[in-house]
């Protein structure tokens, strides 16, 4: 089952206050495709002990910004990400990094592409 995870800028909707100079990238900033690394790394760690990302629609589209990236990243850290190996550590670990960036700049979102 393929997906696409995707790094994304959404563009905000005030610019107030914003800085003197070029505008930042809107749009993909990083993209990974897994064929069910997120799966099998889901039954792995438990997907009770990770809820937000065990509700990620495989079909269709699914989008984590704000407080659910927050969510995200809490479920990672508090599961034993040790257990896992190869690909499915390499998506975790990226999924981690991604929403660690989404809690620094809160105009990047999670966006989930399933077939």
């Amino acid at each position: 089952m393929t997906l696409v995870i995707e790094l994304r800028r959404g563009v905000s909707a005030s610019r107030t206050g914003r800085k003197p100079g070029p505008r930042a990238v809107s749009g993909t900033l990083e993209r990974m495709v897994v064929e069910g690394e997120l799966w099998t790394a889901l039954e792995a760690l438990g997907r009770r002990r990770l809820p937000l990302l065990a509700g990620v629609d495989p079909y269709g589209d699914t989008t984590l910004r704000g407080e659910a990236v927050d969510r995200m990243v809490r479920e990672l850290e508090g599961s034993d990400l040790a257990r896992l190996r190869g690909a499915e550590s390499d998506t975790v670990s990226t999924l981690l990094a991604w929403g660690r960036r989404c809690r620094v700049d809160r105009d990047l979102l999670i966006a989930f592409s399933g077939d």
